[in-house]
C-alpha cells in the first residue's frame, strides 16, 4: 500500500443573492410576513453597501456587526488573499433610471474596496472609475 502525504487546500466559497431594493407596493406584496421579508432585505443590502463604502473610504471602523450577512462576509471582505465578485444588475428602462444610476454609483464605490493589510487607494475626481460612470449616465440621455 502507498500512502501519499498530499497537503490539503482548504477555501470558502459564498454565493450571495442579494435581490434588490425590495419595495412593498412595487412588488405587490401585502401582510406583515410580506413587510417584515422586505425590511430585512433592504437592511442587508443597506449594511453591506455601508461596510463597502467604509473599506472604501479607508475608515478605521468597518461596521461588520449590522447584519448577519456582513458578519458572515467579514472574513472576506479582510483577507487579502480571498476573492470577491459583485455582480451588480441594472436596467436600460428610463423609468428606472434612478436605480441604475444608484447601481452604478455603489459599483464605483465597490472598485475602490482594497482588503487585507493594503492602505485603500483614493482615487481622484478623474479616475476611470468617474469617467466610465459619466459615459454610461450621459448614454441613458
Amino acid at each position: 500500500m502507498i500512502i501519499l502525504d498530499v497537503p490539503t487546500i482548504r477555501g470558502w466559497l459564498m454565493l450571495v443573492d442579494m435581490a434588490g431594493s425590495e419595495n412593498i407596493e412595487q412588488a405587490g406584496q401585502i401582510g406583515f410576513e410580506a413587510k417584515m421579508k422586505t425590511t430585512k432585505i433592504n437592511q442587508g443590502n443597506t449594511a453591506l453597501k455601508r461596510v463597502v463604502e467604509s473599506i472604501a473610504n479607508g475608515d478605521s471602523h468597518v461596521p461588520f456587526r449590522d447584519s448577519k450577512l456582513t458578519m458572515l462576509l467579514q472574513d472576506s471582505f479582510e483577507d487579502d488573499k480571498s476573492k470577491i465578485l459583485m455582480i451588480l444588475c441594472a436596467s436600460p428602462d428610463p423609468k428606472e433610471m434612478h436605480k441604475t444610476i444608484s447601481t452604478l454609483e455603489y459599483d464605483a464605490k465597490a472598485k475602490c474596496v482594497v482588503r487585507g493589510p493594503h492602505t485603500p487607494i483614493k482615487g481622484d475626481d478623474s479616475s476611470s472609475s468617474d469617467v466610465m460612470l459619466g459615459s454610461r449616465i450621459a448614454a441613458m440621455d
